[in-house]
């Protein structure tokens, strides 16, 4: 389900999204853990993220992307932006577009989804339900409203998502504005959600006692991408705790397991595990944990390297970051004793 709401947000991304965040919150439920505002046309503007969508090898992406040209679509000419949500006690997830694409001419981009069956089209409550299937999982997109374009993965919950009274949307949900209040809003993409971790019960652990994580209440991200080129990605991670003392105390403790952690994930690479540590910084703010990544050009390339080497050492059946196996030696033939049995003596040596 997940991957197919970020496979139909690519494709109503390049259908030419655009509006504020704010102004799509009033379609997201109330009782979702967390939703993310996400500029779609900024983030495609990263020269990492151009290469990716122009070297996607996904055929129905493709196809789409050749669909949307023969309709006179440019992926990169859009205007872009919209809202992703979920729910992690129900697993529902969802998304909400503000498009430029009347429904006529979307159906005129999908019809060779429909006529290969890779896409469906039905009606549930008055309303034209398009529904992209891979496998067992199936995602419905509703066309809402004329500009609005509502994703989820039952048709009846993509309709609803149109009807909702601002009681019922996440814009009554004070604990989520409450931290979007704080969020960067001129990153490219920002995220809140709530967290609701228990507290053991009975006898209490002493690993929880140690690294009290149930203390963390919610947090929010954004991603800025700066430099000249815009090429250095900044990852900006706040998590919020209940208890001052407490959010000290696993400032430092994260800190030490997550460096801890890198040179595992590195498998070995020095120079990455190393280049992974600079980037890194850990620091306390009141109640927040403040978890800051600068990924620079040279470390992405060293994470592209990474990633090419794993996948190749996957491709050859081999577990990524393990040594390749050893050659067996070949053992000698042993030497024959003239005296063995059935050895012939050696031949005497010729005269001179």
């Amino acid at each position: 389900m997940k991957k197919l709401i970020l496979f139909s947000a690519m494709f109503l991304f390049s259908l030419g999204v655009f509006a504020q965040g704010n102004e799509l919150l009033g379609y997201v439920p109330a009782n979702v853990d967390g939703f993310a505002s996400i500029n779609m046309k900024e983030l495609s503007s990263h020269p990492k993220i151009k290469e990716m969508l122009d070297k996607n090898e996904d055929k129905e992406f493709n196809k789409f992307k050749e669909d949307l040209k023969a309709s006179g679509i440019d992926i990169y000419n859009t205007c872009t932006t919209g809202v992703v949500f979920m729910n992690v006690n129900t697993k529902k997830a969802g998304a909400i577009f503000k498009t430029s694409v009347n429904e006529e001419t979307f159906n005129k981009v999908i019809q060779s989804r429909i006529q290969d069956g890779s896409m469906t089209k039905s009606v549930c409550e008055g309303k034209n339900v398009y529904t992209l299937a891979k496998g067992t999982d199936k995602t419905s997109i509703v066309y809402l409203k004329p500009d609005i374009v509502g994703v989820s993965d039952l048709p009846e919950d993509a309709v609803k998502l149109g009807s909702l009274s601002p009681a019922d949307s996440v814009t009554s949900n004070t604990k989520l504005m409450d931290l979007a209040s704080k969020a960067d809003k001129d990153s490219p993409m920002w995220a809140v959600f709530v967290t609701n971790i228990p507290p053991p019960k009975g006898k209490q652990d002493p690993m929880q006692q140690m690294i009290p994580f149930d203390n963390i209440q919610g947090g929010i991200v954004n991603l800025k991408f700066t430099g000249d080129a815009k090429d250095t990605a900044n990852l900006n991670i706040r998590l919020n705790c209940k208890e001052k003392t407490k959010a000290q105390i696993l400032t430092i403790q994260l800190q030490a397991m997550v460096l801890a952690i890198i040179p595992n994930i590195a498998q070995g690479n020095q120079q990455l595990s190393e280049q992974f540590m600079k980037a890194m910084k850990f620091t306390n703010e009141e109640n927040d944990i403040v978890i800051s990544a600068e990924i620079t050009p040279a470390l992405q390339e060293e994470l592209k390297k990474f990633a090419e080497a794993n996948a190749a050492n996957a491709m050859g059946g081999q577990m990524p970051g393990a040594q390749p196996p050893m050659k067996k030696k070949k053992t000698p033939p042993k030497a024959a004793s003239p005296d063995e049995p059935g050895v012939p003596p050696p031949p005497p040596p010729k005269a001179q």
